[in-house]
């Protein structure tokens, strides 16, 4: 029976999308992110249109639904008349059905579409920084050197086109060290990596002598805010010195997740430390869904969020989509725990605004 990743390689979303009835949007059509749309409306953006196994969506009315085509399937798996048991066996029913059929997506491939770039580890020119090459991070983002320091051996600096920036280097956590792109950073400029792997690659800094000896994994949505999380709580007791420090550069996707639970212990604790939004709130719901092989799809509304589990149909208002609600609706157990910065939409923002935070005597965190 084909896996999950072999479907990934295969079956484009493309395809399922123009099952589902969605046309590429006249005006919208670029070479390498094609928009397309539905009789309803619904709004798509499609990245690395040729290349299924690279290949990942935005929904454009809903930016906190996003991925593969599993996460296209599964978003979308009410949509189908194929069913099975369960959600897991009617997206392998699925997903089986597409991958018996020849897909051409030539139309995708004209005069004025240009073939997707695919990352080349030699086309960046690297270097392993000193703290005077970082000002952006000690001086733009305001961490403390020391802290800078701590993550050296994770930092990069990138020279591409006669430029030089931060680089962190994007790797698969249960996979070799092959570098599969950069989260690229400097004043003014955030980027990554054209052809890039930011559906199965992660920024992983691993502070532990070795992957059997990391004991707790804190996932972000930035490498950033990994290290103004570490300055702001390193003195608390969670164990830093043997942790690793996760980054998926945004839009962290289910693919991102497996990888890295893959790669480390089945006894690490997980902390769930994603942006203070509505977005953040679903990827840690996502985390939890991952680590306890639990399916569920999600649907955002107006001002709610409905959740389709294996046992029940539920929705949260917006404002109260949090890992602890969502678990207490599923009716399901994590050890999966979420930490928020206090009042702020990130780990950066808090440590930028720490002192002000502190003169009103408020805590930083929740």
């Amino acid at each position: 029976m084909a896996s999950f990743r072999d479907y990934r390689d295969k079956v484009s979303i493309l395809q399922i999308a123009e099952f589902l009835g969605y046309k590429p949007l006249k005006g919208k059509y670029t070479p390498a992110r094609p928009v397309l749309q539905d009789g309803a409306g619904d709004t798509i953006l499609i990245k690395n249109p040729t290349n299924p196994s690279t290949q990942v969506y935005w929904n454009l009315g809903n930016s906190s639904e996003h991925g593969s085509v599993i996460d296209f399937v599964k978003n979308n798996i009410n949509r189908f008349a194929m069913s099975g048991r369960n959600d897991i066996d009617s997206l392998n029913i699925i997903l089986s059905h597409f991958s018996g059929i020849e897909y051409d997506n030539s139309k995708y491939m004209n005069d004025h579409v240009t073939v997707q770039k695919i990352f080349c580890e030699n086309d960046y020119k690297t270097s392993i920084p000193k703290l005077a090459n970082l000002k952006y991070l000690t001086d733009g983002r305001k961490l403390n050197p020391e802290t800078v320091q701590s993550f050296l051996p994770f930092i990069r600096i990138v020279e591409n086109m006669g430029y030089k920036n931060i680089g962190f280097p994007f790797t698969v956590a249960d996979s070799d060290n092959t570098v599969r792109g950069y989260e690229i950073r400097n004043f003014g400029f955030k980027s990554f990596s054209a052809g890039g792997d930011k559906v199965n690659a992660t920024w992983n800094a691993i502070f532990a002598d070795n992957r059997d000896a990391v004991k707790n994994i804190f996932f972000f949505e930035s490498a950033i805010d990994a290290m103004s999380f570490y300055e702001l709580k390193k003195n608390d007791k969670l164990d830093m010195e043997n942790a690793v420090f996760i980054s998926s550069g945004g839009f962290p996707c289910v693919e991102q997740f497996s990888h890295v639970l893959k790669g480390f212990p089945d006894t690490v604790k997980l902390f769930a430390c994603h942006d203070n939004d509505l977005a953040g709130h679903l990827y840690d719901i996502l985390l939890a869904c991952v680590r306890a092989k639990q399916t569920c799809i999600k649907n955002k509304l107006n001002e709610s969020v409905e959740f389709i589990t294996k046992e029940d149909t539920f929705t949260l208002p917006n404002d109260r989509v949090t890992l602890k609600n969502f678990l207490h609706k599923a009716g399901f157990l994590s050890d999966v725990i979420a930490l928020k910065p206090y009042q702020c939409k990130d780990w950066n923002e808090a440590l930028q605004n720490k002192g002000v935070l502190s003169a009103v005597k408020k805590p930083v965190f929740d």
